[in-house]
C-alpha cells in the first residue's frame, strides 16, 4: 500500500505503514461506511424494485414501491460516486452508475410531467450526463486497467440512447413524441432496475465476467419489449372499443334559415 504525499518538501510516494494511524483508521472507517451504505440501500433496491416491477401497474403497491425503489437507487448511486472519486475507480461501476442514476430520474420525471415538455434542468441534467460518460470513456480507455470493451461500450451506449432521446425529444420531436410517456417510463424503470442487477451480478460472480455483467441485461431487454408490446396492445385495444361518438346534425343551410 502506498500513498501519494503532496505537502511540503517530502512530496512522493511514501509507504503506508509510515502515515498516522489514525489518518488510515479514519480513511478505512469512511470507505468502509460508504461500502456498507451502498451494500445495503442496494439490497434494499434489489427487493422493493422486483416487487414494484412484479406489482400491478397503477397507483397503489406498483407506486409506493417503485417510490422506495427510487429513494434506495439515489442512496446507491452517490454511494458509488463517492467511492469512486475517493476510494477507487472502476470503468463499469462508473458506467453504471450514469445509466442508472441517470435513467432513474429520466423515468420519475417522465411520470411528473406526462405529456408536458421537459424543463431547462432536465435537459441540463441530460448533457452534464453524457459529458461525464465522455470524458470518462476518454480517460478511462487511456489509463487502461479495468476496462472491458464488451461491458462499458454496450452500457455507455445505452446512456447515450436514452439522453440523446430525452433531449432530441425536449427540443425537436416533442409533439410527435409526447404520448409516448408511458413507454418512456416503463424502458428507463426497468433499465434502472437492470443496473441494479448488473452491478450485483458482476460484484458477486467476478469470475464470470463478462458474462455476469451482460446477461442480467439481455434478459432485461426482452423484459422491456414484453412490457412496452403489451401496453400498445393494451392501448389499441382501448382505442378500438371506444364508442363512436354520435353524428350530430348539420345546421340548415344558409338559404332555409332566410326563406
Amino acid at each position: 500500500l502506498a500513498v501519494v504525499v503532496e505537502e511540503g518538501p517530502t512530496s512522493g510516494t511514501v509507504s503506508a505503514t509510515h502515515l498516522p494511524v489514525e489518518r488510515l483508521f479514519g480513511m478505512q472507517t469512511l470507505h468502509s461506511l460508504n461500502i456498507l451504505g451502498h451494500v445495503l440501500f442496494g439490497t434494499a433496491a434489489l427487493l422493493v424494485g422486483g416487487i414494484a416491477l412484479l406489482a400491478r401497474k397503477g397507483p397503489g403497491r406498483h407506486a409506493r414501491f417503485g417510490r422506495y425503489f427510487l429513494g434506495a437507487l439515489t442512496v446507491v448511486v452517490a454511494t458509488a460516486g463517492i467511492g469512486i472519486m475517493f476510494f477507487r475507480s472502476n470503468p463499469f461501476l462508473l458506467m453504471l452508475t450514469l445509466l442508472g442514476g441517470y435513467v432513474g430520474y429520466s423515468g420519475y420525471r417522465t411520470t411528473r410531467l406526462r405529456e408536458r415538455p421537459a424543463s431547462p434542468a432536465d435537459a441540463l441534467v441530460a448533457v452534464v450526463t453524457l459529458a461525464a460518460g465522455g470524458v470518462y470513456l476518454v480517460l478511462g480507455g487511456q489509463s487502461g486497467g479495468n476496462w472491458s470493451p464488451a461491458v462499458v461500450y454496450p452500457t455507455l451506449s445505452g446512456l447515450v440512447l436514452v439522453a440523446g432521446y430525452d433531449l432530441l425529444k425536449r427540443f425537436l420531436l416533442f409533439e410527435r413524441l409526447r404520448t409516448w410517456w408511458l413507454y418512456e417510463h416503463i424502458y428507463k424503470m426497468t433499465s434502472a432496475y437492470n443496473a441494479i442487477v448488473s452491478a450485483f451480478a458482476g460484484t458477486v460472480f467476478p469470475n464470470h465476467h463478462p458474462y455476469s455483467q451482460i446477461l442480467p441485461t439481455v434478459f432485461f431487454m426482452g423484459l422491456i419489449a414484453y412490457f412496452i408490446g403489451r401496453q400498445a396492445r393494451k392501448a389499441r385495444l382501448k382505442k378500438k372499443n371506444e364508442p363512436i361518438p354520435p353524428v350530430t346534425e348539420m345546421p340548415p343551410s344558409g338559404n332555409a334559415l332566410f326563406g
